[in-house]
Formats: C-alpha cells, structure tokens, sequence
C-alpha cells in the first residue's frame, strides 16, 4: 500500500485538536482512515520545521512531532524538485519552495498527501486528499 505523506496543516491540527480535546478535521480524517493507517504515515523534514516552526513550547512541539518517523530529503528528492519547478516555470507559475519540496517527497515516495492547501498540491492529482 501507497504511504501517507502528511502535510504541516494537517500535523499542527491534529496537535490543536489533541491539546483541546476535540475531534476535528484532522482526528476525523485519521478515523475514518483506520484501515489505510496499517500504511505508513510520513512526515517530511518540511512539514516538520514548518510545524516547530509555530510551535510556542518548542520541546512540546519536538515531543509531538517525535511521534513520527521524520523522513530527510536527499539528491532524488532534489532532482524531482528541480523538475517540478522547472515544468511549473514554463507554464508562468513555480511553487513555494515548501510545497515544491512536499510535491517531490510526495512524488518520490508514491505517497498520498493529506494537506488542507489544493491549488498548491493539485498537481498531484487525485494523490491529494483534503482532511
């Protein structure tokens, strides 16, 4: 099975609504996906530093984000982010350098990516799930 990239506004929700005790979005779309979570569920070095990045109580956030095996970048990731930002740029528009690394992680990985952001992951297609 395909793994599960997820995205840092999934991973900062799913905090919120753990410290607030509430079931939104993020604790929903993890339910209803019980059977895809025998998959594996990925989190990026990018998606990482964004979500410590807003994190008030910075050893907290590590804590939290420790839960997950964070995955590096490497020279394959690299080369697919120099190809999506090239492909991007003849069409008159690149992507945030964020989001074209979370594009090429995803792509490389053959991840699903669980985000809350279409037009910047759209080009994955139906790879691409809104929580």
């Amino acid at each position: 099975m395909d793994p599960v990239l997820l995205d840092s506004s999934f991973l900062i929700d799913l905090e919120r609504e753990i410290e607030a005790g509430l079931a939104g979005p993020a604790v929903e779309w993890l339910r209803k996906n019980r059977s895809r979570r025998s998959r594996a569920l990925l989190v990026s070095c990018v998606s990482a530093a964004e979500f410590l990045e807003g994190c008030e109580e910075p050893e907290k956030g590590k804590s939290f984000i420790g839960r997950y095996v964070t995955q590096g970048l490497g020279f394959q990731h690299a080369t697919k982010y120099a190809e999506i930002q090239r492909r991007a740029a003849q069409k008159g528009r690149r992507f945030g350098e964020n989001d074209a690394w979370q594009l090429a992680f995803a792509e490389r990985a053959n991840a699903f990516l669980v985000g809350r952001d279409r037009r910047a992951f759209e080009h994955l297609g139906p790879r691409y799930e809104r929580y």
